[in-house]
């Protein structure tokens, strides 16, 4: 398995990388520059070892990540045919593609909501752990993105059971789950200042079924959760303060890429 973009989204990688740039240009002591060296080496390995430990990614979702890479994001942005500014590193990619295929298998989901697709490597993923019949309802505001995609979900057996629905996540949620519909299983990866309302529109509102998950993506948003001189209003600290103080909830942050945090009611995991 390749990993297509090499991200580190941990903080302390950065940090290091500047303190040998610093030891380079002091000419500090060799054994403190091959220390550093030595630190940055073991995270790559560290990386390259999940992966390699991990199933393989699908031909289709290999190629995602391929188009991902290569697309002109800057040029369709300034050509205003995109709406953001699309970046490669959003892309979910292998390893966590595998996690969540894991647990979409693991809850025997049938119903799946892909919050924020993107180029579609999430719900893709997803899509091949869910039995013939099985849904995958992906959400994005950008109608550039659902022509691309549906290319790509065409390249798949398991692109027709994926739906994709454009629009304003919030609005979508709330009209499905005053339709009574239900998902098994609920991956959030769209704006991080929104992620307290999709939350709150999935427990409060019913779009979450019984007995079912909710994962959360970026719960680290490159240490904006945790790093010390963050601004307190920083949207990625303030859900993570939610999810903690509420009582109501069963929950679990996974260290894998930029944070995965798993919510279920506390209720069906404490019985």
């Amino acid at each position: 398995m390749s990993n297509p973009i090499k991200v580190h989204y941990d903080p302390t990688v950065g940090v290091i990388q500047e303190t040998l740039e610093a030891a380079q240009r002091t000419k500090a002591d060799p054994e403190v520059i091959e220390g550093l060296k030595k630190a940055l080496q073991l995270v790559d390995l560290r990386d390259d070892y999940a992966l390699q430990c991990s199933s393989q990614e699908s031909a289709a979702c290999r190629e995602i990540g391929k188009l991902t890479l290569s697309h002109p994001w800057d040029e369709l942005k300034k050509d205003g045919k995109t709406i953001w500014n699309l970046m490669p590193d959003m892309l979910s990619g292998p390893l966590e593609g595998q996690l969540l295929k894991s647990l979409v298998s693991i809850q025997r989901a049938r119903r799946v909501l892909d919050v924020g697709m993107y180029t579609g490597y999430s719900a893709l993923a997803m899509a091949e752990a869910l039995p013939a019949d099985g849904v995958v309802v992906t959400l994005d505001m950008d109608p550039y993105l659902e022509q691309l995609n549906r290319k790509s979900f065409a390249a798949s057996p398991h692109g027709s059971k994926i739906q994709i629905r454009i629009g304003h996540a919030i609005d979508i949620m709330k009209e499905m789950a005053a339709q009574g519909e239900k998902f098994d299983f609920i991956f959030l990866d769209a704006e991080k200042s929104e992620y307290i309302s999709y939350l709150k529109i999935a427990v409060e509102e019913g779009l979450l079924a019984e007995n079912g998950s909710i994962a959360v993506d970026n719960a680290f948003m490159f240490g904006a959760g945790y790093l010390p001189d963050e601004d307190p209003s920083n949207p990625t600290r303030q859900f993570g303060q939610y999810v903690a103080r509420n009582a109501s909830l069963h929950k679990v942050l996974i260290p894998v890429r930029d944070g995965v945090m798993l919510i279920r009611r506390l209720t069906e995991v404490e019985r």
